[in-house]
């Protein structure tokens, strides 16, 4: 879910303090377990926003953001297309998509979610 809010958090361990990000996130909707997913690690981003104000991110590994300018536009313009052909709106405020060059398993769709080589 996107981002409700961004603070800093000063921790004290009484040998070194040290400054953290807290986010806070969106509630996510109901849905079944096995839609979940999250993806950890260092990744450069892409980001549009779609005719209906979906904001899609495609995040790819560090430095190779300008390789995802191609699947970027085109799951814009399918969303909109999708919304319009079918006329029912994409039902959550973003889109995900994870470019990651060693995924064996080739591709996986998540709900908000999509990951893939």
């Amino acid at each position: 879910m996107p981002e409700k809010s961004v603070g800093s958090v000063v921790k004290d361990n009484g040998i070194k303090k040290s400054a953290l990000k807290e986010i806070t996130y969106l509630d996510s909707p109901i849905m079944s377990s096995y839609l979940v997913a999250f993806c950890l690690g260092e990744f450069d981003y892409l980001q549009a926003m779609t005719e209906h104000g979906v904001l899609i991110k495609l995040y790819t590994p560090p430095g190779r953001s300008a390789d995802g300018e191609f699947a970027l536009d085109s799951a814009v313009k399918a969303l909109d297309l999708y919304n319009d052909f079918f006329g029912v709106p994409y039902p959550l405020p973003k889109l995900d998509m994870v470019a990651i060059p060693e995924f064996a398993v080739g591709a996986m769709e998540n709900w908000g979610l999509i990951t893939y080589r």
